[in-house]
């Protein structure tokens, strides 16, 4: 098994994914580029960073390249992926906007409000001050279950509780960091039948305000099906 077999392989191990284009999707790739990659066998610097950031294994190979290189890919890779989250959002606003402009039905925005899983909380200590969303019909949880107790008291998964712990105390360590907006994917414990689903999810921090927004939903709900038309 070649290093890009390997990495996929341990992609889909990590996350319990079946098939490859999950694998695509998580790389933020089509599933053409993910099998130049195989045929190559070759991953860029940035995605093999992506995976021993959210993976921790150190047997998975080094990016090629000198220090330098590795830390401007780093760079890169997060000015890139803070402008396509700002483009997601304001496209989402603006395909809202319009839909309230053209005074769509309430029941076009209770399906898409109820795809969304919402916690605000603080950055400090991970308590969770609100909850709102689908999280009872999507999670099995109410609302008072998850409010005023932390996101680490058994909700996401040790391993996923571990990483977001990490990058909090790096955020509140950092005396450049004032507000911060990245996605990823987490893996949280259904409330009924204590399984893990994976959510993606979209993070708004802002140090000053000691406040963390997530925007969640599980990861095989496409949100572009709420808008198709009939």
């Amino acid at each position: 098994m070649n290093s890009v077999q390997k990495i996929i392989s341990q992609v889909m191990s990590h996350y319990g994914f079946r098939h490859k284009y999950q694998v695509a999707k998580y790389f933020g790739v089509t599933p053409q580029a993910l099998s130049t990659w195989l045929t190559n066998g070759n991953i860029p610097s940035r995605h093999i960073l992506k995976v021993r950031s959210d993976i921790h294994d150190t047997e998975l190979p080094e990016p090629q390249g000198s220090s330098i290189e590795e830390n401007k890919t780093v760079i890169d890779y997060l000015i890139n992926e803070n402008v396509r989250l700002k483009n997601k959002v304001s496209k989402l606003n603006a395909r809202i906007h319009n839909l309230q402009s053209d005074d769509i039905n309430d029941d076009l925005f209770e399906r898409i409000n109820s795809r969304s899983l919402i916690l605000v909380g603080r950055l400090s200590d991970g308590v969770i001050k609100e909850a709102s969303g689908n999280w009872y019909e999507s999670m099995g949880y109410l609302e008072t279950d998850l409010i005023n107790h932390r996101y680490d008291e058994g909700f996401f998964h040790p391993e996923d509780a571990e990483k977001i712990k990490n990058n909090q105390m790096n955020i509140l360590k950092s005396t450049g960091i004032k507000e911060s907006r990245f996605s990823t994917i987490r893996r949280w414990k259904h409330g009924q039948n204590g399984t893990y689903v994976m959510l993606s999810m979209v993070w708004y921090i802002d140090v000053d305000k000691d406040q963390v927004e997530i925007i969640a939903k599980p990861i095989d709900l496409d949100l572009d099906s709420v808008f198709v038309k009939n």
